[in-house]
């Protein structure tokens, strides 16, 4: 039992370093698309921040800390829910989505292997938006990422989640893209109304809601991850890992359900 469970993890390992490689290459192989993607989120980001500023004049530059750490955790949150629903769209195209159902990890596992792989290009692609931010606007904000990492950590669990049932629906259903652009406009609602929140505490339990509080206030005022109350990093961990539960349960019987009709690799 112990050696099954070595060579589970060590499948599991084996597999989230090709695909992290595979993503790597991916990146270099098509450089253009990648400076693409981050030119046309600076583009949207500089529309914003130009617009803001000539419609509020000088009293836009206190707002301007909540703007750049709500825009980055969009962007994280956006790419994390988004990219794996969109890689099995893909791949069911390809003709390869079987092929991943036959690894020797749990078909379940692997799609968590590649919501982490997925991850590490966010984080890349998130904190090099962050950078440009803050030199466009040349703010001055908290980058202590020994508090930062563990709250965009556990934030993103949820959105993961999200990404996780997303996917398995389109095991199932195949093509749901008109839904992405209203969890879009959805999370955008969250992020912005998260410090806004604070008063209500049921509505801490929504996703990103929680993160983006804690974010807001270890960015903008310079606090370490403890200081922060207890029960709010509780919460954040509690909704991080409830929201990631769930997507992972309905993507396995998204998958069941897909197997079991025969449709896994049908597009």
């Amino acid at each position: 039992m112990i050696r099954g469970r070595r060579g589970r993890l060590s499948s599991s390992v084996s597999i989230l370093r090709a695909l992290v490689t595979r993503n790597i290459l991916i990146m270099k192989r098509y450089p253009l698309n990648t400076a693409g993607a981050i030119i046309g989120l600076y583009a949207l980001f500089l529309l914003v921040y130009l617009g803001g500023r000539s419609l509020l004049g000088p009293g836009f530059s206190g707002t301007l800390g909540a703007l750049i750490v709500g825009f980055f955790l969009f962007i994280m949150g956006n790419a994390s829910y988004k990219t794996l629903a969109g890689l099995f769209a893909t791949e069911a195209k390809w003709g390869t989505l079987e092929r991943l159902y036959l690894l020797p990890v749990k078909f379940s596992h692997v799609a968590v292997l590649l919501s982490i792989s997925s991850l590490l290009v966010t984080f890349f692609i998130g904190f090099t938006m962050l950078a440009l931010m803050l030199l466009t606007t040349g703010t001055s904000i908290s980058l202590d990422l020994v508090s930062i990492l563990p709250i965009v950590t556990f934030t993103l669990l949820s959105t993961i989640g999200l990404g996780l049932l997303f996917g398995g629906a389109t095991i199932r259903y195949k093509n749901i893209s008109s839904i992405f652009g209203l969890v879009k406009f959805v999370f955008v609602a969250f992020i912005v109304a998260g410090p806004t929140f604070e008063e209500v505490f049921a509505l801490k339990f929504l996703p990103l809601v929680q993160g983006s509080y804690l974010l807001q206030r270890v960015m903008n005022e310079e606090l370490r991850l403890w200081d922060l109350e207890p029960l709010e990093l509780s919460v954040l961990v509690l909704v991080g890992l409830g929201y990631f539960t769930f997507g992972y349960v309905l993507f396995r019987y998204f998958t069941e359900r897909a197997r079991t009709a025969g449709v896994m690799g049908h597009y």
